[in-house]
């Protein structure tokens, strides 16, 4: 299961497993946000490697209107897949309170 919505705040905030299959879903909701800075990953289970191609995409969106993209509430163990990845040096992330 995998949700995707804007938050009370106007962040985006997903919800479950970003895999393969619902990747393109993700990114068309992204892309239809004129401003989407903020992703709040608390509820985010999984991150598939095809799921990075979504924030990369959007990381590079947002930066080429003049802004940068945030990730919050990033779980320990999806920061995990982000450092591995590197994105941890070209996305700004803070880890979720535990």
């Amino acid at each position: 299961m995998f949700d995707i919505q804007l938050g009370a705040a106007g962040e985006v905030v997903m919800v479950g497993r970003l895999d393969a299959t619902q990747c393109e879903a993700a990114l068309e909701f992204l892309n239809a946000v004129p401003d989407p800075r903020v992703i709040d990953l608390a509820r985010l289970e999984y991150v598939a490697s095809s799921g990075l191609r979504v924030f990369l995409l959007t990381q590079k969106r947002v930066r080429a209107a003049g802004s940068g993209l945030k990730l919050i509430n990033v779980s320990a163990s999806i920061h995990d897949i982000f450092r591995y990845a590197g994105f941890d040096r070209i996305i700004e992330m803070t880890r979720a309170s535990t």
